[in-house]
């Protein structure tokens, strides 16, 4: 029952609060090659909460998703007059934000291995993730964190695309360059290792 329960929870806590929506507009990619501002404005008003979200998600600090966010904006501006007409946007601007998000994640690794970093406490996940709702709620946002911190980068993100942001196996494959086989092969072993971190953390377990 209580195993049931907290497979219940874990998918609540993975869900994302804004549900992203792939879209491909000839017209809208037009726009934004032209430096159109107001199409900036309103690509932005679109993809920034659930960008946002899915940056927090992956990287677990508030602050740094909202960097990574605006680098991903930034990045969008810079090189879409190089894309061409037929390009499937909001694939294309999730893989740069997957991309800032990996090596924050991957450099992040690098300076706890030497020394240079300590790895982030109950408190700091505490700090970034608490969110207005009953205690239980929070603890468990802050637990399923702490499971994704502990998998490879590349396997939450699949996780956080498919359970997180809601995107189908073939949304996945167009972001990560995969075919949609190999999403969905990834996605299940990533559910089974995300499970059995979620099942082993010491919180869970006194349940």
């Amino acid at each position: 029952m209580k195993a049931s329960q907290n497979e219940n929870e874990m998918g609540e806590a993975l869900l994302g609060e804004h549900k992203a929506k792939m879209v491909m507009d000839v017209q809208v990619v037009e726009s934004l090659r032209a430096k159109d501002t107001q199409a900036f404005r309103s690509l932005i008003e679109r993809l920034q909460q659930p960008m946002t979200a899915y940056l927090h998600r992956l990287v677990g600090d508030r602050e740094v998703a909202l960097d990574l966010a605006q680098d991903t904006f930034l990045q969008v501006y810079k090189e879409i007059g190089k894309t061409s007409q037929d390009l499937f946007l909001d694939a294309w601007i999730y893989r740069i934000a997957t991309n800032y998000g990996l090596r924050y994640l991957h450099r992040k690794r690098l300076k706890q291995f030497v020394g240079l970093d300590r790895p982030s406490s109950s408190e700091d996940f505490n700090a970034n993730l608490v969110v207005p709702g009953p205690e239980n709620q929070a603890e468990t946002r802050i637990l399923v964190h702490e499971a994704l911190s502990r998998m490879k980068p590349e396997d939450a993100v699949c996780l956080l695309f498919h359970y997180g942001n809601g995107f189908t196996y073939e949304e996945i494959a167009q972001v990560l360059e995969m075919t949609p086989e190999a999403v969905r092969k990834r996605v299940a072993r990533s559910v089974e290792k995300f499970r059995t971190l979620y099942g082993t953390s010491p919180q869970t377990s006194k349940r």
